[in-house]
């Protein structure tokens, strides 16, 4: 499916539905032991991360011959602006190396352990073990994701794809228009899309369509049940590559044409501003 068939119909409904709530009107989002945002750019203005302190990786990091950018340390929950500057840094070393070819392997893996370890998701027996068996081909791993990106479809046709919620995160640096599709935007939109069915269109969960059941991803320890606003609706990820590539590709088309939509009066400067109102939305929908 590309893009202008997934942008229609049910879709484009929602789609200037949400439009509108970029322009902040109301989302009226209460759950029980989460925070309230009654509009969109109320759970922007509230996005802090890391959880903990992070700081700067060392270089070689446990061993290996990465080559990581220089970023500061980030203090526990720190503004979007200063994860901003620190992910900036990351990409543009990212962009550089990758351009570069071959000659900048320890740059490109250095670029990519860095923002696994921002991201909270840079772990010895996942992403991190993962790297280090496949730094020799990460470049050609990272380009023939992109390529395939580039054909416009919501399906991928690389073999043995590694798509998780750490590999979401390289891709929106490597990737113009790619955000990070994690659980909690995940969640945040499952939840939008069945607020805008049942009270705002009034109609039964049931019949929801199915390009609005985004699925969600299990989130780690004790937030894990609280991701998925009704699992009758919206599909759990556990380990399926292909799948979070569908939906991440379908959302990044999704908020790209509802900024587009909302024009002049968008309250949103960038797509990342729209990712990080629904990442604090997120953390909690039931």
């Amino acid at each position: 499916m590309n893009q202008a068939q997934y942008l229609a119909n049910s879709v484009a409904a929602f789609r200037d539905w949400l439009a509108q709530r970029l322009c902040g009107q109301p989302i009226s989002f209460a759950v029980p032991g989460a925070v309230a945002y009654p509009d969109l750019p109320s759970a922007l203005a509230t996005y802090r991360w890391p959880r903990r302190a992070r700081n700067g990786l060392p270089n070689p990091h446990l061993s290996l011959p990465h080559v990581h950018p220089v970023v500061p340390r980030l203090a526990a929950h720190s503004s979007l602006a200063t994860n901003e500057a620190v992910l900036q840094t990351i990409q543009r070393q990212m962009r550089t190396a990758y351009a570069a070819g071959p000659t900048s392997a320890n740059q490109l893996s250095g670029a990519v352990a860095a923002v696994l370890y921002w991201g909270g998701v840079y772990t010895k027996r996942g992403n991190l073990g993962w790297l280090s068996a496949n730094q020799a081909n990460l470049l050609v791993i990272l380009q023939t994701v992109v390529n395939d990106h580039a054909r416009g479809s919501d399906t991928s046709a690389v073999t043995n794809l590694r798509f998780n919620s750490g590999m979401t995160k390289v891709y929106s640096l490597l990737i113009d228009g790619f955000i990070i599709y994690d659980s909690r935007v995940a969640a945040a939109l499952a939840w939008l899309a069945k607020r805008w069915w049942t009270i705002d269109c009034g109609q039964p969960a049931l019949t929801l369509p199915s390009l609005l059941r985004f699925a969600c991803l299990p989130a780690n320890g004790a937030m894990a049940r609280y991701r998925n606003p009704d699992l009758a609706l919206f599909p759990l990820l556990a380990v399926n590559p292909y799948e979070h590539y569908t939906w991440n590709v379908r959302t990044n088309w999704l908020l790209a044409d509802s900024l587009r939509v909302a024009g002049n009066s968008n309250l949103f400067g960038s797509l990342r501003e729209v990712e990080a109102a629904l990442f604090q939305m997120g953390d909690r929908v039931i």
